[in-house]
């Protein structure tokens, strides 16, 4: 039996119509190749040469969309179609062997970050083997990284809670240092705009809750950053602090607050810095 090979980054849920799988590249990036690879099943290598074909399946991406509520775009129709290359679509796996390769050509550069592209494809034929029914159409979303795009380490800051403005709460054990808290993972939204996840209370305590979809959004030009949160529309810079991106470093500095006429939240001197990829 042959099948498409399960790559790292799955994405698809248990009982998904199809398996997919997330890959992006930086948006400054001008081209990409992803490689595709078919592989012979079982425990013995092909015991001849096995030539498949591998082709797009058109209604793939519309049937995942539909059962996993996603929006993936077409990436086979237009305009689309522009962004990729199939760079071939037959391929051998060799006699003793056990797995053949086919690579998609890519331009992330002219990416939206702001969507991800379901491209589908599928094993047409396989000539000599039989062709797996859970994995002979994979979902390939691809996406884009914006340059702040990544894993941060948190070097500095301090969290504090209020019961009413003005009001510190004491011996709150929230408050305090966030230095040496877990990495926090800033996800791409746009072209200069990341969704901060992972952000916890002082000691590493549980995550804080009240600021879903926590974005920063950095001017390319000053590099200052706007804070706000989807989940809660009080959240914003705090007015005279600094909130800043430092290219040279890969830094954030942030000071920002929220629940300002009541049960006020402030995070003052956070700093974070990139550590790697997500």
């Amino acid at each position: 039996m042959v099948e498409f090979k399960n790559p790292s980054a799955i994405k698809s849920p248990s009982g998904a119509v199809y398996a997919s799988f997330n890959h992006s590249y930086p948006l400054e990036s001008t081209s990409a190749t992803f490689t595709v690879q078919v592989d012979y099943t079982g425990s013995d290598v092909a015991p001849q040469d096995i030539p498949i074909t591998i082709d797009i399946n058109p209604t793939a991406v519309d049937d995942y969309n539909t059962q996993q509520h996603t929006s993936l775009l077409r990436m086979h129709e237009a305009p689309y179609n522009s962004l990729y290359t199939l760079n071939t679509t037959s391929a051998v796996i060799p006699k003793g062997g056990r797995y053949a390769n086919v690579t998609v050509s890519l331009k992330p550069s002219l990416f939206n970050p702001a969507v991800s592209y379901g491209l589908a494809l599928r094993i047409k034929s396989a000539t000599g083997a039989n062709i797996s029914a859970n994995f002979g159409t994979i979902i390939v979303i691809f996406g884009a990284k914006n340059k702040y795009d990544g894993i941060y380490q948190v070097v500095n800051g301090n969290v504090q809670r209020y019961s009413a403005p003005g009001s510190p709460t004491i011996g709150d054990a929230l408050n305090g240092s966030l230095k040496g808290n877990s990495n926090v993972t800033l996800t791409t939204i746009d072209a200069n705009t990341v969704e901060i996840t992972g952000m916890k209370w002082s000691g590493n305590a549980s995550g804080i809750a009240g600021i879903d979809n926590l974005r920063a959004t950095v001017d390319p030009v000053t590099n200052l950053v706007t804070m706000k949160a989807l989940g809660n529309t009080t959240l914003a810079n705090m007015a005279g602090k600094d909130n800043k991106y430092d290219p040279a470093t890969k830094t954030f500095t942030l000071n920002f607050n929220w629940n300002p006429t009541g049960a006020v939240r402030e995070i003052t001197g956070l700093v974070l810095t990139y550590s790697g990829v997500r």
